[in-house]
């Protein structure tokens, strides 16, 4: 058990040091087992926070007590794009605590940010290090900074930061019931039938309204190749902030993911290509294996609204995995998730801050919001 007055110090290590990284990784291995799967590797920070990316190096700030790391918040590199001017913009993530250090110990480094001069930033390792990564961020000419905390991390940012909650951004995580779902694994004769009816009734839909053969699983080499048809071109939130997904910046965040083998499914509706579906396969900190779908890439708003017929469509391809994991955007009512065996699973909120200053504009509608954003899957 840490004591009150345990002392610890901030420090950046933007440079990726390799001794610092291997510090980190130790932290999240032993700490926070399953939040990178399969583990935590130094290549994986070099990865999303280096020169690779192609929005440009990230941030990091640890927290460092007695040689070890006992907290860390990053800062990754994204290209926002609205109404067709493209910006730069980091995601900060990775904010995570030692047990020990909550509201506990003292931060013994220089606080030499003005906005940020009362106590919480000298006992609050979060506090201190989002601040001291935002700060470096603005340094840099980053302009636009958000996150996607859940609704227990979420306070701090808004109270303490001054993020704006995007009022119609919020992001619902689900799971898809395929093999277990506890409050009905014990009523065998139940979920039967139930998987029954769902299956029954998704099928049913998914034929009339996507029709026969509406998806299949590609190689990356033609997931890569499919990335230059027209389809693809016309961005269909040019008007709204989005991500900007160029092929260089999608080859980097699949293809050429350090721990991570993605799947991609073409989708079609009627026999017309109209996107595709970016999967991987992670195993959870409660043991579950869940197929997360990553990301998607729709010709247009509409596709997406028929995206949760899409996912049940995955059920053949799931393999081992237990659940399937989307971040919905677009609502569906309670009857439409109970007869598509969606469950919700948690709530997750988009929040920003804004810089940019542009005409006033004090939030910012957002388009489509993919797992991927947020490099969590």
């Amino acid at each position: 058990m840490v004591h009150l007055n345990q002392e610890w110090e901030v420090r950046s290590l933007d440079d990726l040091d390799p001794q610092g990284l291997l510090l980190v990784a130790k932290f999240f291995n032993e700490q926070f087992p399953g939040v990178f799967y399969p583990e935590c590797t130094p290549e994986l920070f070099n990865w999303k926070l280096g020169s690779s990316n192609p929005a440009g190096r990230g941030f990091l700030t640890v927290a460092i007590c007695n040689g070890l790391v006992v907290g860390t918040a990053s800062g990754t590199r994204k290209v926002l794009s609205e109404k067709g001017n493209t910006f730069e913009a980091i995601e900060i993530g990775d904010t995570f605590t030692h047990p020990d250090f909550r509201k506990s110990g003292k931060c013994i480094s220089p606080n030499n940010l003005e906005e940020n001069n009362d106590k919480y930033f000298s006992v609050s390792v979060f506090g201190r290090l989002v601040s001291e990564t935002i700060s470096r961020a603005q340094k840099s000419g980053v302009k636009f900074i958000y996150s996607t905390p859940n609704e227990n991390s979420k306070p701090p940012y808004i109270k303490r930061f001054d993020f704006n909650e995007i009022g119609d951004g919020k992001i619902s995580s689900n799971l898809i019931i395929t093999k277990r779902y506890k409050p009905i694994q014990k009523m065998q004769l139940i979920q039967i039938i139930f998987s029954f009816i769902t299956k029954i009734y998704t099928h049913t839909r998914a034929y009339f309204v996507l029709g026969k053969n509406s998806i299949h699983e590609i190689h990356q080499d033609e997931f890569l190749s499919n990335l230059n048809q027209e389809y693809f071109k016309t961005n269909a939130y040019s008007d709204k902030v989005h991500l900007v997904r160029d092929k260089q910046i999608l080859q980097h965040r699949y293809v050429l993911h350090p721990s991570h083998k993605y799947r991609y499914f073409q989708v079609k509706i009627k026999g017309v290509n109209k996107g595709i579906l970016i999967t991987t396969v992670v195993r959870r900190s409660s043991g579950v294996t869940t197929l997360v779908v990553s990301d998607w890439l729709f010709s247009d708003q509409k596709v997406e609204k028929r995206l949760a017929l899409f996912i049940s469509k995955l059920l053949p391809h799931i393999l081992n995995a237990e659940t399937i994991s989307f971040w919905e955007r677009e609502g569906y009512s309670k009857m439409t998730k109970l007869l598509l065996g969606i469950i919700k699973h948690k709530k997750v909120s988009l929040i920003s801050k804004d810089f940019r200053n542009l005409n006033g504009i004090e939030k910012s509608e957002f388009g489509n919001f993919p797992i991927g954003w947020s490099d969590n899957g």
